[in-house]
């Protein structure tokens, strides 16, 4: 027996016992896929030749036939299964003419034959069947099969006979209704369907063929009015809510799209379809806290579904549910170990619940060849900051801090265009542990940079005033004075830096020149005030900071001056507000004590001398 007879399909297999003896070490792979195909072909020929012979056999004895046919029959049926078409229509064949009168059989032979493509073979057996057995099923398949081989003529008079023999026939009607369209014949389609509808008066599936016609049509209007009346009809059709809800959305009309499909789950709450659209919606009209639970049902419905799960997760972080947003990614974590999107949501998390620990873990998974690489560093420098200052601030172990400086080092060293806002990071970590000098050495070896921006050389010349290198302060801002001569703020930076200094009346010309510039400034208004309270002027430098303030309700420093007017005036419970109020803005842990310092003195203030010698 040659090789090949061993290539033969599953089913077609068991069927050769003389395969057996073959060496089964040997390997097919020295075949290409075409040359397994056609190998696989002639030995199902060989095969069925074989079969032939043992049909014929089995017929003398009837006991024999039967035993044959179950045999062949499930191995034909798993063939089907497998999907492997050519095997069961071949074993089939031989099935039928053990068992020629079973029409189940038959039909299953025919169903094979249409899987393969076969279909003239299987109009032959269809035909033959429907004779035999007038099933509307079969009648059925057999119009598919006309169509199918463009005998669109019979395939209509084979609609016409089923409807002939049971008017309620929906698939007849539909098929029929259908293949009027295609010919554009679409008032008789229109007219066929009609019919059926007054026969069948609560099938809305009528209706709603003849809204997805007129849709083919361009008549949007009229498919409208059709889709409501089958939906009036048939309440629980899905495909009804689908086509108009669909219609809305393309209209823009998302509102009543998501009504449309709220309405419908309160009925069938589990249809994947219409869950599918109202999350999709809900999310283009950005009703965020209203999708969770269709999102929820339908991950549970779709388990595999990542996106869906991805999304979930967004959900859950825009409502700030963070325990069920972890939850969500850390399960999708599971089956995508190496995203970096997820890995870099469930940093972001982490880090809007405050646990940096846990933050920095998945940020620093992150490979640099992700996009995310770069912004997931920067993250994590200013996490890192905020675990070493509190680790200086209260005089615990230095971990922290050498973890900070030596990633904020390696990232300088690593993103040449960002060096500058790396260095802002490690400057900003020096002057919340008020280590001025450091904050401010690590801003001068950038300065040459060309990221190094306006706002920069404010910061540094901040820096400058707080080590006392006043010149080096104002020959920065003179600096950009020269080239922006109507620069309000660097004119107010020199103004309130002269304030500071004790050096009033220059100062106030320079603010003076400010406030022309820019008089709605907030920033310029506080230094007016702050110039009127060193003068001893409580009450314009009141009115002015009161002015201040609206402009700029969270800065700290515009908060402290109006605390230190009102504890003047002994209005302790609003200085004591607007430090309260300073405290919840103060960027660094340094400001924090001042300002904490500040509430204290300002409590003892308060207490009658008196009592204070008790």
């Amino acid at each position: 027996m040659k090789r090949f007879l061993c290539l033969v399909p599953a089913a077609a297999i068991l069927l050769l016992s003389s395969c057996s003896h073959l060496n089964s070490e040997k390997k097919t792979a020295e075949f290409t896929p075409e040359q397994m195909e056609q190998l696989n072909r002639d030995a199902l020929v060989m095969a069925s030749e074989q079969l032939e012979k043992m049909v014929e056999q089995a017929k003398s004895s009837e006991s024999s036939a039967r035993f044959l046919a179950t045999d062949l029959f499930l191995k034909a049926n798993m063939s089907l299964l497998d999907g492997d078409f050519l095997t069961a229509s071949a074993l089939f064949k031989h099935v039928v003419a053990l068992a020629p009168e079973d029409h189940f059989v038959q039909k299953k032979y025919a169903i094979s034959l249409i899987r393969m493509n076969d279909l003239e073979t299987a109009q032959t057996v269809l035909e033959n069947l429907y004779k035999q057995s007038k099933d509307d099923k079969v009648g059925l398949i057999l119009a598919g099969v006309y169509t199918g081989l463009d005998h669109e003529l019979k395939a209509r008079e084979m609609y016409v006979k089923l409807l002939a023999r049971n008017p309620r026939n929906e698939d007849a009607c539909v098929f029929l209704s259908k293949s009027y369209a295609l010919d554009k014949s679409y008032k008789k389609a229109m007219n066929q369907l009609s019919t059926c509808a007054q026969k069948d008066p609560k099938n809305g599936m009528y209706d709603y063929y003849m809204g997805k016609i007129y849709l083919d049509q361009g008549k949007v209007p009229a498919a409208m009015s059709s889709f409501k009346k089958a939906l009036s009809r048939q309440s629980d059709m899905s495909q009804a809510v689908i086509a108009l809800g669909s219609i809305y959305e393309e209209k823009e009309d998302l509102n009543t799209a998501i009504s449309l499909y709220e309405k419908y789950l309160k009925k069938d709450p589990t249809d994947q379809a219409i869950l599918n659209r109202v999350v999709q919606a809900l999310f283009l009209k950005e009703r965020f806290s209203q999708v969770i639970p269709y999102a929820e049902k339908l991950s549970d419905l779709e388990p595999e579904n990542l996106n869906l799960k991805v999304k979930l997760g967004i959900l859950y972080t825009d409502a700030k549910k963070y325990p069920e947003a972890v939850s969500v990614f850390r399960d999708l974590l599971g089956s995508a170990p190496q995203s970096d999107k997820i890995l870099y949501y469930l940093g972001a998390i982490y880090q809007e619940m405050n646990q940096f620990e846990s933050s920095i873990e998945y940020f620093n998974q992150i490979p640099a060849t992700s996009g995310l690489y770069t912004d997931s560093s920067v993250q994590m420098a200013n996490m890192l900051s905020t675990l070493a200052q509190d680790e200086v601030l209260k005089k615990k172990e230095s971990k922290w801090k050498q973890a900070f400086l030596k990633h904020v080092n390696n990232k300088i060293e690593e993103f040449k265009d960002l060096r500058v806002e790396f260095s802002v990071i490690k400057s900003g970590f020096f002057e919340a542990v008020a280590h001025y000098k450091d904050a401010m050495d690590a801003m001068v070896v950038v300065q040459d940079e060309k990221s190094f921006s306006i706002q920069h050389k404010y910061y540094l010349a901040n820096l400058y005033e707080k080590e006392k290198r006043f010149e080096d302060a104002t020959s920065l801002i003179m600096g950009i004075i020269e080239k922006e001569p109507k620069n309000a703020h660097a004119w107010n930076f020199l103004g309130y830096s002269l304030l500071v200094r004790g050096e009033d009346e220059k100062a106030f010309e320079y603010i003076q020149k400010a406030l022309k510039l820019s008089p709605d400034d907030g920033y310029i208004r506080d230094s007016l005030g702050w110039y009127y309270y060193k003068k001893g002027d409580v009450k314009k430098a009141l009115s002015e900071l009161q002015v201040a303030f609206k402009k700029v309700p969270d800065d700290v420093e515009i908060l402290k001056h109006l605390a230190i007017i009102h504890k003047e005036l002994k209005e302790y419970n609003k200085a004591r507000s607007y430090l309260e109020t300073a405290l919840k803005h103060a960027r660094y842990l340094s400001d924090r004590e001042e300002i904490i310092g500040r509430i204290e003195a300002l409590e003892s203030d308060r207490i009658p001398a008196a009592l204070k010698d008790q």
